[in-house]
């Protein structure tokens, strides 16, 4: 015990809060993104650890006892609580992975995929209409305080998970078969997001191609693009409702799938 009363095994316990919950942080959807620095997330992560550290009760703050005494052991430790960290930011970001989908899917039908921008989130180059769809789930996700599920998942993932402890051996089949699933839905939700334009699209290509056997001089490749670019600039305006209702729904039945996961990978 120090002059500040603090012994050794809170000072490790505190370290192994810290790690798991920027581990959780940095591969959040919103949280994590990339335009916020990295050190506004440590700065965070670590205000964060400070607020949970106290709730936890000291059965959940236990750690491996070679974790306190073998170097290596606590670098294993430390990998086990990142790799924890991926899987649940991973199983976190399914809605708003299916709704990037969807608005690539909807922005290559429609001819937007020649004028790609930056998206600031990713840094990567994307299409307009994904990177408004991903705006408008973030802006629906915070209005009905999904935050707050984040939060709640992150204390939570310490009553389930013993820290330092987690391990893919034993459960590997149990969490790829589910993972693989709820890629499937995830793939599934992003089909039907962008449906509407990718029916109302293709109805117009074939109508142009009638039209092309009929009339042979018309320059069809011109006519097609801009077509394709008002109708399918009208029909995501027009079905910007459905699609918000369909997006809400999807995090009401999605946050749940946070919460199994993670029993699952407490076993």
């Amino acid at each position: 015990m120090g002059l500040t009363g603090i012994d050794e095994w809170q000072i490790y316990s505190f370290f192994f809060v810290f790690i798991r919950v920027c581990s959780i942080l940095f591969f959040l959807p919103l949280f994590g993104d990339r335009t916020i620095a990295v050190s506004i997330k440590i700065l965070f992560g670590f205000a964060l650890s400070v607020m949970v550290y106290p709730v936890l009760g000291a059965g959940i703050l236990s750690i491996p006892a070679l974790a306190m005494q073998s170097a290596s052991h606590t670098i294993l430790a430390v990998i086990s609580e990142v790799l924890l960290g991926i899987l649940i930011g991973f199983v976190s970001r399914w809605v708003f992975d299916a709704v990037q989908f969807a608005g690539h899917f909807i922005g290559t039908s429609i001819g937007f995929s020649m004028a790609s921008v930056l998206d600031p989130h990713s840094e990567t180059q994307t299409i307009s209409i994904a990177e408004l769809h991903y705006i408008l789930a973030a802006l629906l996700f915070l209005a009905f305080d999904g935050h707050h599920i984040f939060f709640t998942a992150i204390l939570d993932s310490f009553e389930k998970i013993p820290m330092g402890r987690f391990t893919l051996f034993g459960r590997a089949e149990e969490i790829v078969k589910y993972l693989m699933e709820m890629s499937a839905h995830v793939i599934s939700l992003g089909v039907r997001l962008a449906a509407p334009s990718i029916v109302v699209i293709l109805l117009t290509n074939l109508t142009f191609s009638v039209l092309a056997k009929a009339v042979s001089q018309m320059n069809l490749l011109v006519l097609t693009f801009t077509a394709n670019v008002l109708i399918g600039v009208i029909v995501v305006l027009v079905s910007l409702p459905g699609f918000l209702n369909v997006v809400e729904n999807a995090f009401t039945a999605y946050t749940p799938e946070i919460f199994k996961f993670m029993r699952l990978l407490g076993g």
